[in-house]
């Protein structure tokens, strides 16, 4: 198959949602929070997320995410294709949002190729006040079709170990 015959990588839009799909198949105490009932999350703890009740989410900086917690659910590919390990995008409106509920994150590495559905490749969450002390200084704006006024980037590796899913045996 030529390069050109080869399928594209999905928008980001389109992956970050399939990923999220995906997340919430596979963490069964999270459900899903529509964007009438809330923009600023994607889902809401339903039963109590701990250690002891999963097997296929990190926690960092957190034992457990109590019933009713909200989380947004944030994706990164493994490797974009600079080769350099993908980024999750924080908004600061929404950001602070999830500061004033004591919300936190699920983030989320994926596989981007096409075909593969967006494979997670492993998953961690951390409160937004814990992610907020690893986000770098300043707010930036970024123009085109992704336009978007005060955000941060972030590179997955501050947040999962890298040995958790080069390493090889994490879901």
């Amino acid at each position: 198959m030529s390069e050109s015959d080869a399928p594209a990588v999905p928008h980001p839009k389109v992956a970050g949602e399939s990923v999220e799909a995906n997340v919430l198949q596979r963490v069964e105490q999270l459900a899903y929070v529509s964007d009438r009932e809330a923009e600023w999350c994607d889902a809401q703890a339903d039963s109590l997320l701990d250690p002891t009740t999963t097997d296929v989410v990190i926690f960092r900086g957190i034992n457990l995410i109590a019933k009713g917690t909200h989380v947004e659910i944030k994706s990164a590919q493994i490797r974009l294709a600079s080769g350099a390990r993908g980024r999750i995008f924080i908004r600061e409106r929404q950001h602070e949002r999830l500061l004033d509920e004591d919300a936190a994150y699920l983030v989320a590495v994926y596989d981007p190729h096409p075909g593969r559905n967006q494979h997670v490749l492993a998953m961690a969450v951390i409160p937004a006040s814990l992610l907020d002390e690893v986000l770098p200084e300043g707010w930036t704006t970024v123009e085109g079709d992704r336009s978007e006024r005060g955000y941060r980037q972030l590179a997955w590796s501050r947040i999962i170990d890298p040995d958790d899913i080069e390493g090889g045996d994490r879901r």
